[in-house]
Parts: structure tokens; C-alpha cells; sequence
């Protein structure tokens, strides 16, 4: 991927077409991304549109003026195309992946479900009954129902609160109407990005997609590129906010939930985040798998962390026997400790760097991977990021730029623990009397 050949056209409807040629390439990947996600969803409950985004996702495929729902899938089938989508707090994503031979018939196909969208009001309602029930099956998941509640707890007030997915109550007053309104505002090409990843003739294919998505747009507007603000509140100096949730289930293991945030990280410590996130908990080499899940005292514990414009969120969630709990807490907290003390060495950092760039390089080897992963540092960035750009920007963090971002992360925060399942009888978290960690 390194020895492709792209190019970034912005066509005069403000389209940003990234193409990326890959020599001797049989199959190309097609994703087409919109600034539309659970972040620019306004409300809760009835009434609302929380979780329209997720929804749209479901409808998205789901026919044209010209072609039904089975029309649609069968053109995509019968071209040997794969198709997927997500949703996510700031973006959606729609991609299939395609024989390179195949690629102009597919994109006549996208340009049809992007420009003539409809909605089908029997397909409407089966799909909403769909989405009702993945909500239920999510819910009684407690590993699911931690992450999701110890989120909304902690960021209660915020545009993170909103829950991908949405809620019954919500979902369910979802109209056509609503729908419309909402493709309308933000499903527009002056709000999206088309990326080509694959075997195809460059400069072909930029004049190919140039001509078929270079329509004007009817009413150009400002669309919202950046998510509205999270505006959180910032703890004072050398003070930590905690707060404590449970809920007893009949479950035979213990689920717990950590989240805390840091205000005022930007995307800039985003790569030496990604660094620190190895070390904390996204490897076999990581504190947490090499202090708790090696050694047997929690089937799961799970470290995430996402960097979200003017706030950043990090969470650890571990599955223990209950008799476990207090052990695999204090145990994590430890670690956190560890992590707050420790002083990044230049060995430390040569390492991190290096198991980051394997771990990437490995992932985008697959054109599909590497798409997604154009299309997320292009939505973070807001430029499109290469893998030649990431390998620079990984190689020149120095120690001190993971010791600035670390110290940043675990430092003057709010935090909320959420415990599930079967939870010790009066079990409380206790943190160190200097704070959180």
C-alpha cells in the first residue's frame, strides 16, 4: 500500500473523491462517507430522532425511484460486489467491494442510491421492527448494556450521550418524514467523501467519477463538518469527579464499567495516544492483558479510548467471577497508577512505535481495511490522511509528546464505574485517596 498511486479531487459541488490505485489489483473497494452521525442527532426519547442515523444505515440499500429493494441487491449481487455500512458518532459509512472489471457498473448503482433516495414505507416498517429488536437483543447483553450505560451516564448532557443504536421509545417514533427531513440536511455530496481503494487506471477513473457525481447541488449549504460541541465540564484543578452506578442481574459473572474523560485533547495527540493505547491495553504486550487477563482473574478486560474533537473518552470494562471483582478492580487501578507514575523512555516509545506500524501495516494489506481506515482519519482529520502520512506522523512522536499526551489523559478528570451481572453485596469502588488513579 505504501508504493500506491492516489490523487484528491474536489469536484466543483465540494465532492472529495480520494483515489488510491493499487498495481496489479483485481477488486476495488467503493465507500462513500457522510459527516451524519449519532452526534448530530437532536433529542431523546419520543418524539426524537436518536438513532436516525443507525436507521438510515438499515434503509440506505433499500431501493430507488427506479429499482426495488430486490433489484437493488440483485445488481450488486450479479456484479460479484460485497456491501457493508456502519454508523458511528461522526460519520456513516456505505462500502462494497467490487471485481475491478465491475467498478463503472457499480458506481452507476451508488449514484442512483446517492441522488433519486427514496423510502419504502413497507420496507419502512419491517426495518424499524429490525432495529427494535436489535436494540432488545443489545440490551440483554450485559457486556453491551455496561459500556452503553457507563457512557451515557458519564457524558449525560452532552452530543456523546446519544445512543448509536437509539432507544425503543425513539425508534419507534421515527417517521418517513423525519427521515427525509434528515437525508435532506446532511446526506448531501457537499457533506460526503467517495474513496476508491483497488486495481484501476487512475487517471481513468478520476474522470469517470468526475463526470457522473459532478451534479450541482439545488440549495449548496454549510453543512457541519466539525460535530456540534461537547462542551463538558472541566474539573478544577487537582480535583476528580467520581460517581458510582449498579444494577443487579441474574447473571453468573460480575460486568464493571470505568469511563472517564479528558477535556481539551485535540486530534493532534492522536497519534501518541494510539501509541499509549498499545501500551495500556490493545496488545498481547499491554499492562492489562499481561497483569489481568494472562493471569486468569478476568475472562475479559477490554481498554478502549476515542479522541472526539474537544474531548477525549477512555473506558476499561472487565467480566470476572463476582468473588473476583474487588481483586480485578484494585488490580486495574494499579495498573492505572502505573501508567500515571511511569516516565516514557526512548525505548519505551522505539517499541511502541514499532508493534503500531506492524499492527497497521497488517490491517492495510486489505484494500477493504484500508478504505475504512482512509475514510475515519479523513472524518478526524478533515484532509485525507495516507499511509505514508501515518508512518511519518508515528515515527516523529518523541517521548515527551506520550508523556504530554498521557499526562494529559490521566489527569484532572471526571469518572464513572458502572457495575452489572452478579455485583458483591455492598461492593463499592475505592479509588487512592489522591485520586481516581
Amino acid at each position: 500500500m505504501l508504493n500506491d498511486q492516489s490523487e484528491i479531487v474536489t469536484l466543483d459541488n465540494n465532492l472529495r473523491l480520494q483515489l488510491v490505485s493499487i498495481p496489479g489489483g483485481k477488486t476495488t473497494l467503493f465507500v462513500v462517507g457522510f459527516h451524519a452521525g449519532a452526534m448530530y442527532e437532536e433529542g431523546f426519547g419520543p418524539g426524537s430522532n436518536d438513532g436516525i442515523s443507525h436507521f438510515i444505515e438499515h434503509m440506505f440499500f433499500k431501493g430507488t425511484p427506479t429499482r426495488t429493494t430486490k433489484q437493488v441487491n440483485e445488481a450488486f449481487t450479479r456484479l460479484g460486489a460485497d456491501l457493508n455500512a456502519g454508523t458511528s458518532f461522526d460519520h456513516t459509512a456505505y462500502y462494497a467491494k467490487v471485481p475491478s472489471r465491475n467498478l463503472h457498473k457499480a458506481a452507476e448503482i451508488w449514484k442512483e442510491l446517492l441522488v433519486d433516495k427514496t423510502i419504502d414505507p413497507i420496507e419502512f416498517k419491517a426495518e424499524k421492527e429490525v432495529i427494535l429488536q436489535e436494540i432488545q437483543f443489545r440490551a440483554d447483553m450485559p457486556e453491551f448494556d455496561t459500556n452503553l450505560t457507563v457512557w451515557k451516564k458519564h457524558l449525560m448532557g452532552t452530543a456523546l450521550e446519544h445512543n448509536i443504536l437509539g432507544t425503543l421509545d425513539s425508534v419507534a417514533g421515527i417517521t418517513p418524514e423525519m427521515m427525509l427531513d434528515y437525508i435532506g440536511r446532511l446526506y448531501a455530496f457537499d457533506n460526503a467523501i467517495v474513496i476508491l481503494v483497488g486495481g484501476f487506471d487512475l487517471e481513468a477513473e478520476k474522470q469517470y467519477l468526475s463526470s457522473i457525481f459532478s451534479d450541482p447541488i439545488a440549495q449548496p449549504r454549510k453543512h457541519p463538518i466539525y460535530p456540534p460541541n461537547v462542551d463538558y465540564p472541566t474539573p478544577k484543578n487537582g480535583m476528580s469527579n467520581i460517581s458510582f452506578y449498579k444494577k443487579e442481574l441474574s447473571k453468573p459473572l460480575s460486568y464493571v464499567a470505568l469511563a472517564w474523560t479528558s477535556p481539551g485533547i485535540r486530534s493532534t495527540d492522536f497519534f501518541p495516544l494510539l501509541l499509549l493505547n498499545t501500551f495500556i491495553g490493545n496488545s498481547r504486550t499491554s499492562l492489562l492483558y499481561r497483569e489481568v487477563i494472562s493471569k486468569g482473574i478476568a475472562s475479559v478486560c477490554h481498554y478502549g479510548f476515542e479522541a472526539l474533537y474537544d474531548v477525549s473518552i477512555g473506558n476499561i470494562l472487565f467480566v470476572t467471577p463476582p468473588d473476583k471483582t474487588e481483586e480485578v478492580f484494585q488490580k486495574v487501578i494499579d495498573l492505572m497508577v502505573t501508567v500515571r507514575d511511569l516516565k516514557i523512555s526512548p525505548q519505551i516509545a522505539t517499541a511502541l512505535k514499532e508493534e503500531v506500524w506492524g499492527s497497521y501495516l497488517s490491517e492495510i494489506e486489505d484494500p477493504s481495511n484500508y478504505g475504512i481506515d482512509l475514510l475515519q482519519k479523513y472524518i478526524k482529520f478533515h484532509q485525507p490522511l495516507s499511509a505514508n502520512e501515518f508512518q511519518k506522523n508515528i515515527f516523529q512522536i518523541s517521548p515527551e509528546d506520550i508523556q504530554n499526551a498521557k499526562d494529559n489523559l490521566l489527569e484532572n478528570f471526571n469518572i464513572t464505574v458502572y457495575a452489572t451481572g452478579t455485583v458483591p453485596q455492598n461492593w463499592e469502588p475505592h479509588f487512592p485517596k489522591h485520586g481516581p488513579w
